[in-house]
């Protein structure tokens, strides 16, 4: 990926471009990496399609999905609660987490488990979503779907106090490994990708040093698949 950058950098510029270190083209080739993976993830592409809207958006981050099962932390109180008391469940996202691709939990109601889905719900939510009586997180017939909430490194999800959540299961995308050269670290997305990344990276260094070949690579470059 090193080279290609080089001949990249070169094409464009005619071999008038300064010479860059290898730190630098470290640090372009994995903003290119960050770069990749979120406009894959989320659509911000040429095609607006997401992560496994397509066959070719789901090779291109297959290497990056993680799936865990994680049992409650130790909370804000010691005892696995989150931040609203006993009725709330608090767990550590992985040390790699990145994006989340789907989630469920597993209730436990008066010793009886069951597998749910949970429901999505922002901060400023929160408080209307607990107070509804029709709320999905009020057990009914013996099953409920909790609120989930984000906070810092942790998730939380918010019951009515008639059951515990005991298990969460999270498939998510991690964070792509940091590349350096000649350090056996090297790009974990899969190996069709690696010229793509390349044209960004080399894209990004052109615009960085305002080179007059830019827009025309920058053209080339939004064509990508």
């Amino acid at each position: 990926m090193h080279q290609n950058v080089k001949v990249e950098l070169d094409k464009s510029s005619a071999l008038e471009l300064p010479a860059f270190e290898t730190e630098e083209i470290d640090y372009w080739i994995n903003k290119a990496i960050r770069e990749f993976v979120k406009t894959r993830y989320d659509g911000l592409n040429i095609h607006s399609t997401g992560f496994e809207q397509t066959q070719k958006r789901i090779d291109d981050l297959r290497t990056l999905v993680e799936y865990d099962v994680l049992s409650a932390g130790s909370g804000v109180d010691g005892l696995g609660h989150g931040r609203y008391g006993d009725t709330t469940w608090s767990f550590d996202l992985p040390a790699d987490y990145w994006f989340t691709l789907a989630e469920e939990v597993r209730l436990d109601v008066d010793g009886d488990n069951y597998r749910v889905g949970v429901v999505q719900c922002t901060h400023d939510e929160y408080i209307q979503k607990f107070e509804d009586p029709f709320s999905e997180h009020i057990l009914h017939y013996g099953t409920a779907k909790p609120l989930r909430l984000f906070y810092n490194d942790s998730v939380e999800f918010v019951t009515d106090g008639n059951y515990d959540v005991d298990r969460y299961y999270l498939t998510y995308l991690k964070v792509p490994e940091t590349v350096e050269y000649g350090a056996g670290t090297d790009c974990d997305l899969p190996e069709h990708t690696h010229d793509e990344i390349v044209n960004m990276a080399a894209n990004m260094m052109l615009e960085n040093i305002e080179q007059p070949r830019y827009q025309t690579h920058s053209a080339e470059v939004a064509t990508m698949e």
